[in-house]
């Protein structure tokens, strides 16, 4: 048995794969709750696609909204599991997303949640006070130059082949992941290398947030080649096609054979 492990956000998840140019915001928006509660509407996400044309199971950890930090601490919880040991290979897929989102423990709901920090249009909240006194976008690559490191020497301790990407934003890593796709590129993100390769000539590293909004030109011209849905600006399923491909030509699927 053969198993691909996904982590990463919303990308990677799959929210807003199953869109169609007839879907209404009301009609996207129902559809988006269906999709925390139904694993069929994942069939179109990259992830999935992948997994099916390489014959492995998908254990997905990838979620909307969903920050480095949740995607960390959800890796220690499984891989501190003996599950995947019934796996005869194990591929790690690791999509790494925004700097600006926390995970955070709700004392209120008891449970774990996503905090994001760009919008400086709330003042006097948690966000904003966080936002303002303690995020630092460089500091926050390196935490994760530092993690990513950590990883590469775990996986190569228990056996498994894992791999980054930037999902929709360049970053310039103090450590250069040999497993990193697309590592000698820059920008190396997915999104980048999608406009790249439907014609959009010049980089912009202005950031992505992935937070409903055109806030680049990138997701702009995106929206215009019809590959992102208008509403919530994630990629639709000719789209997941397309980033399935760019996965598929930089990850080594069915490596012990």
């Amino acid at each position: 048995m053969k198993a691909l492990v996904t982590f990463g956000c919303s990308w990677t998840a799959g929210i807003g794969c199953w869109y169609d140019e007839d879907t209404s915001l009301e009609e996207y928006k129902k559809a988006r709750k269906k999709f925390k509660l139904s694993k069929i509407m994942m069939d179109n996400s990259y992830r999935f696609i992948l997994a099916n044309r390489h014959g492995y199971d998908n254990i997905n950890f990838s979620a909307g909204g969903s920050s480095n930090g949740k995607q960390f601490r959800l890796a220690e919880e499984y891989f501190n599991l003996d599950d995947y040991k019934k796996y005869d290979e194990v591929i790690v897929l690791w999509g790494i997303t925004s700097t600006a989102r926390l995970d955070a423990w709700d004392v209120k709901n008891n449970r774990y949640t996503n905090v994001f920090l760009n919008n400086k249009s709330l003042p006097k909240t948690i966000e904003y006070e966080w936002m303002m006194h303690h995020y630092d976008h460089d500091v926050e690559v390196r935490r994760l130059s530092n993690q990513m490191q950590h990883w590469d020497k775990y996986f190569s301790m228990i056996g498994v082949k894992n791999y980054w990407f930037d999902t929709f934003n360049h970053h310039d890593y103090e450590y250069n992941s040999p497993n990193m796709i697309m590592g000698d590129e820059n920008p190396r993100d997915l999104m980048s290398k999608l406009c790249k390769d439907q014609g959009l000539l010049f980089n912009e590293d202005r950031y992505h947030f992935s937070s409903w909004s055109l806030d680049n030109a990138r997701i702009k011209f995106l929206l215009k080649r019809r590959l992102v849905n208008p509403h919530s600006c994630h990629p639709n399923k000719q789209c997941h096609i397309l980033l399935a491909d760019i996965l598929d030509k930089n990850v080594k699927f069915c490596y012990n054979k």
